[in-house]
């Protein structure tokens, strides 16, 4: 009886000691209204973004292989692993194939990036008053948004039927448009002439 009694308070206490930490943020972590302080932090958000075009998902993997899987030119021969089979033969091709959601998460990794600096910038301009850092942000701000559109557009690329008319494209899906990094926006599909009209 003893000994049940001490295991019951053995594991109140470790139960206790495991759920008081839960809303503890990480040690290396930085909260959102903490981060991107200084023109130095933004240019350092700029490299983060272009760091992200190194995923092995992207132009260095998955969204240059694929393409060429499908165009023949590759050709799939006796003996071979048939890791790509199903893009290669066009066949079977589903949205859970790891290497299609390596793709469309790494761009929308890029997006975030993209829109968590352009949403923390203000502040920094708000207390910058050195011309050249205000240039440096208007450059790195510049750089933001043409990685953003440089994602979308590949998705929209990838994802999407070919734009033929405004018409068509006003009926067709586009992708998911998200401009800000906290924001309540709707995870929906916008039509397709509106995402190129983002883009742009």
């Amino acid at each position: 009886m003893i000994k049940k009694f001490k295991l019951y308070i053995l594991l109140a206490a470790v139960v206790l000691s495991t759920t008081s930490c839960l809303d503890k943020m990480p040690e290396d972590s930085i909260p959102f209204d903490e981060a991107i302080q200084t023109v130095d932090d933004v240019n350092l958000a700029v490299i983060g973004i272009y760091d992200a075009f190194k995923s092995s998902s992207l132009y260095s993997g998955s969204l240059t292989l694929l393409p060429d899987l499908q165009t023949d030119l590759v050709y799939g021969v006796n003996g071979n692993t048939n890791i790509y089979g199903e893009i290669w033969r066009w066949k079977d091709i589903l949205a859970t194939n790891t290497n299609i959601e390596g793709v469309y998460a790494a761009l929308y990794n890029v997006i975030n990036r993209c829109n968590f600096l352009l949403d923390r910038v203000d502040n920094v301009r708000k207390n910058t008053t050195n011309d050249d850092d205000l240039d440096l942000i208007d450059q790195c701000c510049g750089e933001a948004y043409f990685a953003r559109a440089i994602a979308y557009s590949e998705l929209v690329k990838l994802f999407c039927k070919a734009y033929e008319s405004d018409e068509d494209a006003a009926n067709q899906l586009g992708v998911i448009l998200t401009r800000h990094y906290k924001g309540n926006e709707e995870m929906k599909r916008a039509s397709l002439k509106d995402s190129y009209q983002f883009i742009l």
